[in-house]
């Protein structure tokens, strides 16, 4: 049995030394700080990868921990795990935008600077997102594709580039609507998702695990919500209670507390690896 079957690599380590690849959605933060407060738990623990000597980029849990930074906590447990991993996968996110009709997207897209706005057929959507020869793809209330393209001729578009374009992108309804990030296995079909006409879509290329580590050495942050991670031997249903992170008086006390937590799960049996993909419903 492999050590990530065995137990996953669980630490208690310094809140500020977890570095964010992408910036917190302020709603969904304010939700779970609301819960953390009120339940003092921490269900699933956020994940990370060692950065350097002293740091640990984050891959999954910006809400989480940014809820523990304002709650005061000085130490946060994460599941560290190998980023060099294959079997790791970055994949992404789009975002559906429920009832946006009203958002004028189209005309906050063509005010960007660096971006000519174009309409596509859905057809043609998965290729300029997979050869990332556009920034973005609108789909618009009517059903309409729209693609973000860098200015005619322009080429070999720099990584900061791409992301202040889709800060941009993402500035223009976050918080103006409510937002559901989705996953598309088929582009063609597009059109079908809209139920009605009060939904718009913004889809997005995807980033290579090295463009990642390349953004956290730069310390640029992408948009919220664009990235997700597949970890196999994921930590779930963790169930911290959070007391000890304030009551115990030093690190090496919280740190004490926290693994004898573990070998106590450990010990009861309550750790335990499923090797099968599943599906978990609101257990």
């Amino acid at each position: 049995m492999t050590r990530m079957q065995h137990r996953p690599l669980l630490r208690l380590v310094p809140t500020e030394s977890i570095l964010f690849h992408e910036h917190p959605e302020r709603s969904r933060t304010l939700r779970l700080l609301q819960r953390i407060r009120q339940e003092k738990l921490l269900r699933n623990p956020p994940i990370v990868t060692q950065l350097d000597a002293e740091n640990f980029l984050l891959l999954d849990g910006a809400n989480r921990i940014s809820s523990f930074r304002e709650l005061g906590y000085t130490q946060c447990p994460v599941q560290v795990i190998d980023y060099g991993d294959p079997a790791v996968q970055l994949k992404g996110w789009h975002h559906l935008l429920l009832e946006g009709h009203a958002l004028q997207l189209e005309t906050a897209y063509r005010s960007i600077p660096g971006v000519d706005l174009r309409p596509v057929e859905p057809e043609a959507i998965g290729t300029l997102l997979e050869s990332r020869r556009a920034f973005a793809v609108l789909v618009d209330a009517t059903a309409r594709c729209w693609a973000l393209f860098p200015p005619s001729g322009k080429s070999g578009l720099l990584i900061g580039e791409w992301i202040r374009v889709l800060g941009q992108v993402v500035t223009a309804y976050e918080g103006k609507a409510a937002l559901e990030r989705i996953k598309m296995a088929e582009y063609s079909g597009l059109p079908s998702i809209f139920d009605s006409l009060e939904h718009q879509l913004v889809l997005f290329p995807l980033l290579t695990k090295t463009e990642l580590l390349e953004l956290a050495r730069l310390r640029i942050l992408m948009p919220t919500g664009i990235t997700r991670h597949l970890v196999p031997g994921r930590a779930l249903a963790m169930n911290l209670g959070l007391d000890f992170l304030s009551e115990l008086g030093s690190e090496a006390e919280r740190s004490e507390h926290f693994a004898k937590f573990l070998d106590r799960l450990e010990v009861e049996g309550r750790i335990r690896y499923y090797e099968e993909a599943v599906f978990i419903l609101n257990e």
